[in-house]
């Protein structure tokens, strides 16, 4: 039986291990913290003791790749899925908007979204829709030279269309501003989300916690199939001889009975203990923040699942019931403030937006991810690495490589299945 080596255990190195152990290969996974689920986890608050994530994550109905693995650990129950498209965004003052598909068959259902989402004027949303027209028409080699600005400003996608819808789809699914993201990976995200049907634009959301999710039923899937699972161990060298990994060392014991290797840690973690430029072409990432804040409130009145807030430094609120999950991408601004003053200013926003006052809340958690993704910048384009290597044994895993995504859960689980697909073609 053949055996592979998986170094990580978040969403790209669990799907690969699960496809190899699908397919009959052993498999020991070797994670470096006590838990798995890489940036995509859960955990109980110690003071409230609810079950809350490291980040909010949601899924689409074009995220393929991740579907199927969810259905291979048997974890979809685990998941709440729109039908069709449906969002509300709020304006100061609780004013609320839907943007909602109709139940006319594609493409006029999404269409019909655009031309009744009554955030914008009648005129903008006519711009708005013709836009959505051209997509299948737009040259990819015009926007590799271009930004997300650039583009949505030369489609006369004005200010108050961008706050109102352009700016959350590009800053959420790129996590950086669109003046430094590449029209080009966001044409690449626009076009799976909508020109795939009704469900591709769908939300999906976790019905509880991230490590309850996907975390436990990929470790019962592998260790169900012999695979070995070690936490709390982290991978420190990397031997090589003529042109094959023979050894990996960890701060626990010296591996080496095993065929192939993989890694799915972030690139910034690989770097430290393999010589990248030798083995693969080093992509140099840079990389962008999100902020999370867990809020408890005396009474949660709020009606809906989750809101886009219009106009305000906080992009997204999530109901959860027992707590308020605020969310804030491309939150670099936010990284040197204390725990204090961002809760202040998450304080002002539920004012202004919700009516929710500073005394109503009772508790808060503050969640910083400095490194949360990559930037998907034009000067990127064709510079991230495949997931085969220059070492015949040595397979790379994770958002970062190239899937022609940006770095999303989607990006890390297709790379993992491209891993996994790798190996076994050998």
């Amino acid at each position: 039986m053949k055996k592979c080596l998986v170094l990580g255990g978040g969403f790209a190195g669990l799907t690969s291990a699960v496809y190899l152990s699908k397919a009959g290969y052993k498999v020991e996974l070797i994670e470096a913290s006590p838990k798995l689920g890489g940036r995509a986890y859960s955990f109980k608050d110690a003071e409230t003791g609810t079950e809350v994530d490291n980040g909010q994550h949601i899924l689409m109905g074009c995220y393929k790749e991740t579907l199927a693995f969810l259905e291979i650990i048997n974890s979809l129950d685990k998941l709440e899925f729109q039908e069709n498209l449906s969002i509300y965004f709020i304006k100061e003052n609780s004013k609320l908007f839907q943007l909602r598909a109709s139940k006319l068959p594609y493409p006029f259902s999404l269409l019909s979204a655009l031309l009744n989402y009554k955030a914008i004027s009648i005129s903008d949303r006519i711009l708005m829709l013709k836009f959505f027209l051209k997509l299948p028409f737009v040259s990819d080699k015009i926007l590799e030279k271009q930004t997300v600005l650039q583009w949505l400003e030369s489609e006369k996608q004005n200010e108050n269309i961008r706050k109102a819808f352009w700016d959350f789809l590009s800053i959420s699914a790129l996590n950086t501003s669109p003046e430094k993201a590449s029209a080009k990976a966001f044409l690449d995200v626009i076009k799976k989300v909508f020109l795939h049907g009704n469900k591709s634009a769908g939300i999906i959301l976790p019905k509880s916690g991230l490590t309850e999710t996907y975390c436990i039923n990929s470790q019962k899937y592998i260790e169900a199939r012999n695979g070995i699972i070690h936490l709390s161990e982290r991978a420190e060298e990397i031997i090589f001889k003529e042109n094959k990994i023979i050894k990996i060392k960890t701060g626990q014991r010296e591996i080496s009975d095993f065929d192939f290797v993989i890694s799915s840690l972030p690139l910034y973690s690989l770097n430290k203990i393999i010589p990248a430029g030798n083995i693969f072409d080093n992509p140099a990432l840079e990389y962008s923040s999100i902020l999370t804040v867990h809020l408890w409130i005396k009474n949660n009145d709020i009606e809906k699942t989750f809101y886009g807030l219009i106009g305000s430094p906080v992009h997204w609120l999530f109901n959860h019931g027992s707590h308020l999950t605020i969310v804030i991408s491309d939150a670099d601004k936010f990284m040197e403030l204390s725990g204090e003053e961002i809760f202040n200013i998450c304080c002002e926003e539920l004012d202004k937006y919700f009516g929710i006052k500073c005394e109503d809340i009772t508790n808060y958690k503050v969640l910083k991810d400095k490194r949360a993704t990559y930037i998907p910048s034009n000067k990127l384009l064709g510079k991230r690495p495949s997931s085969e290597t220059s070492i015949k044994n040595f397979f790379l895993a994770g958002d970062w490589i190239e899937t022609g995504l940006p770095s999303t859960i989607e990006s890390a689980v297709k790379s993992g299945k491209m891993a996994a697909d790798m190996i076994l073609q050998k």
